[in-house]
């Protein structure tokens, strides 16, 4: 046997004699990949989880700054139109017009109001071009977008920013007629805007919204009452050019329109020369004939002796209408504007501070305004509304208040019930005006203070009570200024400025535009003179009379401007009497005249002037009928000013000249924009 042959192969000993050993081993390792599976998905969910948190926060970041935009892209838009509207505005009511209305069209009839309409309804083709609505938007996206002051805060805070894109408005314009002088243009727009919030991390979110937008637009034209040619604006005007067959015109130059409602009457041996137009309805003069009143001579067309005529021509025009009554002026006081005009409602259009109630009756049949509402707007100088008694409020001064302690909002000025003995203007040398105005034993002193905006009155020396604010002008809503009207219902016995044997000062104030209106006649003594003067001793403007602001007019429709100069109340010897005012006189009620002449300037002083002494007007000069002056020598200086028959006194008489722009649909003037109302009607948000 070989070596092998000795061995026996035998078992090991002691081994694992269980099939299944390695189990166990594969078991755990198949357990240590689950769990180290599921442990991957867990921190890989609460990774994702994380992400999507940041990513929703950012989002969420972004659509808070883009809804907090919403809001600011609505009023924004709302400011942009108002801005535009103020800038159309403006251009309307400029002198000479900087702005058209998109279609002006004359009335067909009388008793219409123009069909206007101030812009292209948007959605037209012209809308859609109309640079007007463009500049609408790029002023709103302006708004929105270029505030570095809040887009730098944002930032600050949390890293955000928006930004606003418009869509192009939509709309309609009409027009809704209130009367033949008055309108209102109802603009509803629909707008539409889209909202983008973003965040410096990347969040983005968009908000849209959709609604309305609408404003109001009153608009005038000149009518019956609302005139376009200021009496002032004549240098001379007559109703009756020719009245006594031995007064034709003395010798003398004319400054300004003249005109007068029948014919002139001139003699070869009196130089009379024009230097502006001259106007009269008839269609020949009176030349050379002193034994009748009527026309002889076809009116000339180039000088003859006695007779210069300028360029400007010597024209037949059609009749100047004069205002029926003074109604206008008494309701100024308390309204501020004048206007008179009456709504469908049957009330003032442009009413008093404060309306009566049961009945709510503002003017009487006659027109005037009823004791009841001017006894709501009027306060004494104990701050107490007058009494009021078979129809009248009783005599005394009052000023546009309605609670005595602060001029109302449409106080305009002083009235005085009754007649006046004796009324002094005084413009003080600190700038304020004061009225000194006497009835009787009784005195009341009124000083307007420009500086601290206050009104001052007292009685008899007495204690004062201080009004807030002063009398303002508001017939032109655009250009509210100091304004003030002194209407006394009764006559002015006595009318003079600030020289008397105590002071010698001006009249009227640098700031003070003022008008006194009487019932009756007024009679002036003393002179009047401005604070800032608007001519030289030659009658040339001065230098920037443009810029300057105080003027005074004198207006009575039922009498005389009576001439009666005491030498107490003017400068230098003599009677030499200044007046620097337009001064109208007109007689609407011919049934107490008793035969005298009236509506006239005329001289009525104890004491004939001398042969030195002159008359002098800076101004203008109106008056139904032609009457004895009494100065020999007269200096009559044209206001330049008064130049076109815009500027004026305020609350001063109007009409309509045919030798002045008359009534036209472009006559369009804006007397208030309501602040345009913005209102979201949809929002929505987009996806992102």
């Amino acid at each position: 046997m070989g070596f092998l042959d000795n061995v026996v192969m035998k078992p090991e000993s002691g081994g694992d004699q269980n099939p299944e050993r390695g189990m166990a081993l594969i078991s755990a390792l198949m357990a240590m990949t689950m769990v180290l599976a599921l442990g991957m998905a867990i921190v890989f969910s609460a990774t994702s989880d994380t992400v999507t948190s940041k990513i929703a926060r950012q989002t969420e970041q972004a659509f808070f700054v883009a809804d907090a935009g919403v809001g600011i892209a609505r009023r924004a838009l709302a400011q942009a139109l108002q801005d535009q509207l103020a800038v159309l505005a403006a251009g309307l009511n400029a002198s000479p017009q900087t702005a058209n209305a998109y279609r002006d069209i004359a009335p067909t009839q009388t008793g219409q109001f123009p069909d206007v309409q101030l812009l292209p309804d948007p959605d037209s083709t012209d809308g859609q071009s109309s640079p007007f609505y463009q500049a609408v938007i790029a002023n709103a996206t302006a708004l929105c977008n270029s505030d570095s002051t809040r887009n730098s805060r944002l930032n600050t805070l949390n890293g955000t920013k928006f930004s606003v894109t418009y869509g192009a408005l939509s709309g309609t314009l009409s027009l809704v007629n209130a009367s033949a002088t008055q309108a209102t243009q109802v603009m509803v727009f629909r707008y539409s805007f889209k909202v983008t919030g973003k965040t410096d991390a990347g969040g983005t979110a968009t908000v849209n919204e959709s609604g309305r937008l609408s404003t109001n637009i009153v608009l005038t034209v000149p009518g019956t009452s609302t005139r376009n040619f200021s009496f002032s604006g004549f240098g001379a005007f007559f109703d009756y050019g020719d009245t006594q067959a031995s007064a034709p015109l003395a010798s003398g130059t004319f400054t300004g329109p003249v005109h007068t409602n029948t014919h002139f009457a001139f003699l070869s041996s009196r130089q009379v020369a024009f230097r502006n137009v001259v106007s009269q309805v008839e269609n020949q003069i009176r030349y050379d004939d002193t034994n009748s009143t009527n026309g002889n001579h076809a009116i000339p067309n180039a000088d003859i002796t006695g007779i210069d005529i300028s360029a400007e021509g010597f024209q037949q025009v059609a009749r100047v209408p004069l205002p029926t009554n003074n109604f206008s002026q008494e309701y100024s006081v308390i309204n501020s504007t004048g206007i008179t005009d009456l709504g469908s409602d049957g009330l003032p259009v442009d009413k008093p501070a404060a309306m009566p109630t049961s009945p709510a009756t503002v003017f009487d049949t006659s027109g005037r305004v009823t004791a009841n509402t001017l006894a709501l707007n009027l306060r004494s100088a104990t701050g107490t509304a007058p009494t009021v008694s078979s129809g009248a409020i009783a005599s005394g001064v009052y000023v546009s208040s309605t609670d005595g302690t602060s001029i109302s909002s449409k106080g305009a000025g002083i009235y005085v019930q009754g007649n006046a003995t004796d009324i002094q203007l005084i413009a003080d040398t600190n700038g304020d005006q004061v009225y000194v105005i006497k009835q009787g034993s009784t005195t009341t002193t009124i000083r307007t203070s420009y500086t601290s905006n206050t009104t001052a009155i007292s009685v008899n020396g007495g204690s004062t009570r201080t009004y807030t604010g002063v009398f303002k002008d508001r017939a032109d809503p655009l250009n509210v200024q100091n304004g003030a009207m002194l209407f006394v219902n009764g006559s002015i016995d006595s009318l003079r400025g600030g020289k008397d044997s105590s002071i010698s000062k001006s009249a009227v104030s640098a700031s003070t535009r003022l008008t006194i209106t009487a019932q009756a006649d007024i009679t002036i003594t003393g002179e009047l003179k401005y604070a800032n003067p608007v001519v030289d001793q030659y009658g040339v403007p001065v230098s920037g009379v443009g810029s300057i602001t105080n003027v005074l007019g004198i207006f009575t429709n039922d009498g005389n401007v009576n001439l009666a100069p005491s030498a107490t109340y003017v400068s230098g010897s003599g009677l030499s009497l200044e007046m620097d005012a337009a001064v109208v006189s007109f007689n609407a009620n011919t049934s107490n005249d008793s035969g005298a002449i009236k509506g006239s300037i005329v001289y009525t002083g104890g004491t004939t002037p001398g042969t030195n002494d002159r008359w002098k007007l800076v101004g203008s000069r109106v008056q139904s009928k032609i009457n004895s002056i009494g100065f020999t020598y007269r200096d009559i200086f044209f206001d330049s000013r008064f130049s076109g028959g815009k500027f004026a006194p305020p609350f001063f008489p109007g009409t309509n000249y045919a030798l002045a722009p008359g009534p036209a649909a472009t006559d369009l003037t804006v007397v208030n924009v309501a602040t345009p109302a913005a209102t979201a009607m949809s929002w929505f948000r987009d996806n992102n």
